[in-house]
């Protein structure tokens, strides 16, 4: 997921959501993004409206085979913040198609996307 965000390459992102796949951000409920078809129109902004930036990405299994923590790394050249650290929990259906991913953790909280 996160090579094609590098390469703003929006149809292999949308291509490893489920249909329904949300992103969710429990310590602000109401930003939650659901749908594939929302997700994209988010994220397709996303790409618009800010600069390329770096992703370092770890990742670490859970017990469980359909979740999985990544921790990120995000630089952005002549940005502000200049550098962002996020973690989120992905959750994967039994087609290994991404149908969460909550922000746990961000550092540095990204300006928000006009509407």
């Amino acid at each position: 997921m996160y090579d094609a965000e590098r390469r703003r390459d929006i149809k292999a992102w949308a291509a490893l959501w489920h249909e329904e796949g949300r992103q969710t951000f429990p310590f602000s409920p109401t930003a939650t993004v659901a749908g594939r078809d929302q997700m994209v129109a988010a994220t397709q902004r996303k790409f618009n409206l800010r600069p390329p930036y770096e992703i370092r990405v770890v990742t670490e299994p859970f017990a469980n085979p359909y979740r999985v923590l990544a921790r990120l790394h995000l630089i952005v050249p002549d940005g502000e913040p200049s550098e962002v650290c996020i973690w989120c929990i992905f959750h994967f259906d039994h087609d290994g198609m991404i149908t969460e991913v909550e922000e746990m953790l961000d550092t540095a909280a990204a300006p928000a996307l006009p509407h």
